[in-house]
């Protein structure tokens, strides 16, 4: 009695729970002393996950099983009994002084809070242990310690709460006379009740303080570490990173997670890959390093693994109002990986790939033809530029797939979890970030699709142009022909049924080609690219045509011939092919005599303003230029070359000019010119 007036009692609260401390937690009493060989081991061998989590389940079961049966003790021995009742008498008004309560807080205080022997104490002796170890793979078992930690926290807490209400706050048995003595209980028990609520209060407080600094060192280091691991997976590959200079903005604190991992919440600095390194180790080096698909998919699972991490240590918006808390931090490693796996990864490839493309052909002529039981040349484009495509686009939907998962449910990926906390302006956030990934990926794709493109379309020019007037140029040099182009074949010439040596090249180049671009692009891309490179092919071989070749009517045979044969390829994807079609048509101004040809341009009534014909289907101006290029359509009579006699009566009786007599925009009879004048047709 004389100890528990003496100061109030606490003299003997500390002796009391000094007493608890020394014989009930041997483990929090001796400090580090007793862990010393324990760490020794962890630190030189690996940290078991498995003993580590056992050690501390022990421990919070240890400290949870001692402060319950100590709240039982201590409402029983740090009560007093009312004057003249006795000691075997109790009553709850005894615990109308708090003093229980007051214990009861010294011994949790001294029990988690301790500097020295404290369980915060104990915690931060393991963490210190790992961090000891200074390499990545502690970083990782670290991590995992802190979803443990919090886990098991969590647990505890909630059980010492619901201790301290049970053990603390008497029941009503003890009243002897209720009617009596019914206001005095009633004021006591609300006294109760305020102080079980100020000691839940405080252990409410121990547990954010614990949550909340495990937090910000959990999150700082999950930042760090896929960032490490990220970069690792393409570092171990060979490849080469490039790193930021001092002074850009290469970031340390990450703006999309505001105050949810503290003031010093880490932002991972930009560190992509070198450009100039994947150049020179080339198509081969990339599918065989940085686009293997292990490679790709590695730095997704480190990201997934983050996320179930984050999910524990953050929750999913339920406890202490950590809904922000959580969408901040999700949306911020969805961030992370967006600025990793576009910028640092798949952009710079991507960009590369489109580089090792040469749009310039060989200088020398192609020695045609090709042999057809060899592989087909590539046309500038190597077949593993489209394998590299394809992966990317793979790795882009595993990218959606595995981190964003949308309308997924149950996947616990960033549109669920994010969506499950209600954060309008995270989720926001995150869907910006994800068009933004994108929608840059799109853009640098097609341009490096458009470099293809136009390097298979200059090849196609260098066979189909080069390669033809080689060929054309060996014939003249052995048979003495003159030169009017492959189709200026003269009469009583032996035809053959295969096509010209440069269009059946072209074709088994094309068709090889055609299966890599299948297999990379999506319908709607393949059936877009393989329809421009129609046009443009039709293009290179109009433009010739109308600038350089002449057309016999022997010639016309095989020049009908070649533009069936490469209708036929570029009809194997897209939808409109249609400028063959015309072609087709204008081609009969090359097979007819002349004195049929009116009724060719303007129906059988002859009338040129009737809409039939020709003159109705590609347009007066550009039937009558298809038609100058006929072998006959000039002679030279002396020195001087000028129209035959059946062309001044032919345009005499339609009344028309000749539009040849000035220059030709050949750029008119393009299959753009072909497909615009059709839409404004119809």
């Amino acid at each position: 009695m004389a100890l528990s007036n003496f100061d109030g009692g606490r003299g003997l609260h500390k002796r009391y729970v000094q007493m608890v401390v020394s014989s009930r937690f041997p483990e929090l009493h001796h400090g580090k002393s007793g862990n010393d060989d324990s760490d020794s081991d962890e630190d030189d061998d690996h940290l078991d996950m498995d003993s580590m989590r056992q050690k501390l389940s022990n421990l919070f079961h240890r400290v949870n099983e001692v402060c319950t049966a100590e709240f039982q003790l201590i409402s029983n021995v740090f009560s007093s009994p009312p004057v003249g009742k006795g000691d075997a008498t109790f009553d709850v008004t005894s615990l109308s002084d708090a003093v229980p309560f007051q214990v009861a807080r010294t011994l949790l205080q001294r029990v988690i809070s301790d500097p020295r022997d404290g369980l915060q104490a104990r915690i931060n002796d393991l963490l210190e242990s790992i961090d000891r170890r200074g390499d990545f793979d502690a970083g990782t078992k670290k991590l995992d310690t802190f979803v443990v930690i919090h886990e098991k926290a969590a647990g505890l807490f909630t059980m010492l709460k619901d201790s301290a209400q049970t053990m603390l706050m008497a029941d009503n048995k003890s009243r002897a006379d209720e009617d009596q003595r019914s206001e005095e209980y009633q004021a006591a028990s609300d006294e109760n009740k305020r102080a079980v609520a100020s000691l839940i209060q405080y252990l409410t407080t121990q547990e954010m303080s614990l949550s909340s600094s495990h937090r910000r060192g959990y999150l700082n280091l999950e930042l760090r570490l896929l960032h490490h691991e990220c970069c690792y997976c393409l570092d171990r590959t060979g490849a080469k990173l490039v790193i930021p200079k001092r002074g850009k903005d290469n970031g340390r604190h990450n703006q999309s997670m505001g105050q949810a991992g503290g003031p010093a919440t880490y932002e991972a600095p930009v560190m992509p890959l070198d450009k100039h390194h994947l150049k020179k180790i080339g198509f081969s080096g990339l599918l065989n390093g940085v686009l293997k698909s292990s490679v790709l998919r590695q730095p997704l699972m480190h990201a997934t693994d983050s996320l179930a991490r984050a999910r524990l240590m953050f929750g999913m918006g339920q406890g202490f109002g950590d809904m922000d808390s959580t969408a901040r931090v999700i949306t911020g490693i969805f961030s992370q990986m967006c600025t990793f796996y576009g910028n640092s990864f798949l952009f710079p490839i991507i960009e590369v790939l489109g580089d090792l493309l040469d749009t310039k052909p060989p200088a020398a002529p192609p020695n045609l033809p090709f042999d057809e039981n060899s592989p087909a040349p590539d046309l500038g484009v190597d077949g593993s530029f489209w394998v590299g495509i394809e992966r990317i686009h793979s790795a882009a939907k595993a990218f959606d797939r595995e981190l964003w998962a949308e309308q997924r449910k149950g996947s616990e990926r960033v549109w669920e979890i994010l969506e499950a906390t209600g954060s309008h302006t995270s989720l926001t956030l995150a869907k910006d970030q994800r068009v933004s990934f994108f929608q840059e990926l799109e853009e640098r794709g097609e341009t490096a699709i458009l470099r293809a493109l136009d390097t298979i379309s200059t090849h196609v020019s260098w066979v189909l142009v080069a390669g033809s007037e080689n060929v054309l140029k060996n014939r003249v040099l052995k048979m003495g022909d003159r030169s009017g182009g492959p189709y200026a074949v003269p009469a009583g010439i032996a035809l053959d049924n295969s096509n010209s040596p440069a269009v059946k090249s072209l074709t088994f180049c094309l068709r090889a080609q055609f299966v890599h671009i299948q297999a990379a692009l999506t319908p709607q891309s393949l059936s877009a690219f393989w329809t421009a490179l129609s046009m443009r092919l039709y293009d290179i071989l109009g433009t010739r045509l109308l600038q350089h070749y002449y057309v016999s009517m022997v010639g016309a045979v095989n020049l009908s011939r070649d533009v069936e044969a490469l209708r036929s390829v570029a009809m194997l994807a897209g939808t409109d092919h249609q400028h063959w079609d015309m072609l087709r048509e204008l081609l009969t101004l090359y097979m007819t005599p002349p004195n049929a040809l009116k009724t060719i341009l303007v129906g059988p009534e002859g009338d040129p303003n009737s809409g039939k014909g020709l003159f109705g289907q590609a347009g007066k101006v550009q039937a009558l230029v298809f038609m100058s290029r006929r072998v006959d359509y000039r002679v030279k009579v002396g020195n001087v070359i000028q129209k035959s006699a059946w062309v001044v009566e032919l345009l005499e009786d339609l009344g028309v000019p000749d539009p040849t007599d000035g220059n030709v925009n050949i750029a008119m009879y393009s299959a753009q010119s072909l497909r615009n004048r059709r839409l404004k047709l119809s």
